[in-house]
């Protein structure tokens, strides 16, 4: 069964705040991380000691981390498989509530059975299915506004799933209910709302240039930590298909002017802590930084 990566919780997460944080600059290289170092840029996010190697081993023994070693001497790296999908998912986090995106009101569905006995496998794979923009219209017949079929079929290849029925349906050939009524989005715009209310002083300082490394550090994993949960609520409907009011795009931009804006410093910060603990292991660092879109 495919790695499943940690969720989002409400409240907070300690292993999807890891994954977060060295997924930020640990995703793209197979060298090792000395546990030192991890834990030392986890006590700048606020989390403990105790906390932070709890959370390492967890992620180790689900295998979204590998693990060499053992105490001084652990250290960590992601598994290929996991880095390709932190690639696919940080390419989904940059592109998503993008206003310029496209749509050819067209439907991606699928059709698919698993046995009530395969409980856990078909979890699994339901959210595998919603990380990829789908959700249930019916119990097993779920939709998506964009083009997944390849994405959905590699899932139901991965999962060893036969019978199930994947195919693209033109919006203007729709009969009966509305595929948009697979989702319920009425709590939807007031966590944008919120996001940009509590982010909004990180914005302001991050254009003053006000933050020091460890600060812009701490700031820009917090802002992705919060910002990739959204995915896994909302597939980021066409905007033919949402209110004209409706607060994602503003929320993006606070989102990509905090994370671009703060790359310098945090890529400071973080070669910093690698000089002073792990110096071998600073080739293996790389922190994207994309384009920010215009106030408007």
């Amino acid at each position: 069964m495919p790695v499943d990566l940690p969720r989002p919780q409400k409240g907070g997460n300690t292993q999807h705040l890891l994954v977060t944080m060295l997924g930020e600059f640990w995703g793209d290289t197979d060298r090792w991380l000395p546990a030192r170092a991890v834990l030392r840029l986890a006590a700048d996010l606020g989390l403990t000691r105790s906390a932070a190697a709890t959370g390492l081993s967890r992620l180790a023994a689900r295998g979204v981390l590998e693990n060499d070693g053992g105490g001084r001497l652990s250290r960590y790296r992601f598994p290929a498989p996991v880095r390709a999908r932190l690639h696919e998912g940080f390419e989904r986090f940059i592109q998503f509530g993008d206003p310029a995106r496209t749509w050819d009101r067209r439907w991606t569905v699928i059709a698919f059975t698993i046995p009530e006995t395969a409980r856990d496998l078909r979890e699994t794979f339901r959210a595998r299915l919603r990380w990829l923009g789908f959700a249930p219209l019916y119990g097993a017949l779920w939709v998506c506004p964009w083009n997944r079929l390849d994405e959905a079929e590699q899932i139901c290849t991965a999962f060893g799933l036969e019978d199930y029925l994947l195919f693209r349906m033109d919006e203007a050939e729709r009969r009966g209910k509305h595929p948009a009524a697979a989702w319920s989005l009425a709590e939807t715009p007031e966590q944008y709302r919120r996001f940009i209310e509590d982010f909004s002083p990180a914005r302001a300082a991050t254009r003053a240039g006000s933050m020091d490394p460890a600060q812009a550090f701490s700031t820009r994993v917090q802002v992705m930590d919060r910002w990739r949960a959204f995915p896994w609520e909302d597939p980021g409907l066409p905007h033919e298909l949402l209110p004209a009011d409706w607060p994602l795009a503003e929320a993006r931009r606070v989102f990509l002017q905090i994370h671009s804006g703060l790359t310098v410093l945090a890529d400071r910060h973080i070669r910093q802590v690698l000089d002073d603990l792990a110096p071998e292991a600073a080739a293996g660092l790389r922190l994207e930084m994309v384009e920010v879109p215009p106030d408007r």
